[in-house]
């Protein structure tokens, strides 16, 4: 006997988050040339919200990713809140943007459970949690612009990549092209990225921006003017970044022109993979 299975409804939301560094998220209403205020959803935003779903549901099942932690550690994610009462209790948080703990004053109700009584206790918590390249901390930002190109952002929250769309102008770093780049440059379970691999390439445009790009030979970040346009995908806003991805993701070792990762077991014995 077939089931019938009502197609997906998707309810309009009215408001975003945004971030406010220092001072952690906040609710802002949406953009207000995207969304009508109304009940009933508008093309893109349906068109978005099924392609969300179906890119889930296939992330699940194709692409195994670093999954986000239960119970007490998923407090580590939460937001700063002070909550609405009015004391000033010295607590400490978990900061996903800088990964550090740090300190915050709690009201006194309420709140959320990212909230240590001390120092030790929020590192205790927290400090297992995988580090990631500052840019892919930005949260989502479509810009102000009203164009609808799709990219992709790492969602610090659920540690993936998720697709957003673009509009086309100002937003932050925290913008890719296609899956496959976001997940090379901000997955937090990753071997040394193959893009450190690929070779300088300064681009074919005529500007002048510094760049920082992964030198394979000598085992190390350098600067390098890039054009603008084009180039390779070993291409980094800061050294930091570049080390970040390229430097403590794995330690190399070269040999017989093949390269290698290595990898520390439990058992404090060392395994080199090839890339």
């Amino acid at each position: 006997m077939s089931q019938h299975i009502s197609a997906p409804t998707f309810p309009l939301g009215n408001a975003s988050l945004s971030y406010k560094i220092g001072s952690g998220w906040d609710g802002q209403q949406s953009r207000k040339d995207r969304w009508s205020g109304s009940k009933s959803c508008t093309m893109e935003f349906c068109t978005l919200k099924l392609f969300t779903v179906l890119f889930s549901f296939y992330s699940v099942l194709a692409l195994p990713q670093w999954l986000p932690p239960t119970g007490n550690r998923a407090a580590c994610l939460l937001q700063v809140d002070d909550g609405p009462c009015r004391a000033a209790i010295e607590r400490y948080y978990y900061n996903t943007f800088t990964q550090k703990c740090e300190i915050f004053y709690y009201g006194g109700c309420k709140g959320n459970a990212n909230n240590f009584n001390s120092y030790q206790e929020c590192q205790k918590s927290c400090f297992r949690f995988p580090k990631i390249p500052q840019i892919c901390r930005y949260p989502r930002d479509e810009g102000p612009c009203r164009a609808l190109f799709l990219n992709y952002f790492f969602n610090m929250t659920t540690m993936q990549c998720e697709p957003f769309y673009y509009g086309g102008c100002q937003g932050n770093p925290n913008r890719f092209k296609d899956h496959t780049s976001c997940v090379e440059y901000c997955s937090p379970r990753k071997p040394l990225s193959v893009l450190c691999l690929d070779p300088l390439d300064k681009g074919k445009c005529s500007a002048s921006i510094t760049r920082y790009y992964y030198n394979k030979d000598k085992k190390m970040c350098e600067e390098f003017t890039y054009t603008g346009c084009g180039g390779s995908s070993n291409n980094f806003v800061s050294r930091q970044d570049c080390m970040d991805v390229c430097v403590k993701g794995g330690r190399q070792r070269i040999g017989q022109g093949k390269v290698y990762r290595m990898r520390r077991n439990r058992n404090n014995s060392n395994t080199f993979l090839q890339v």
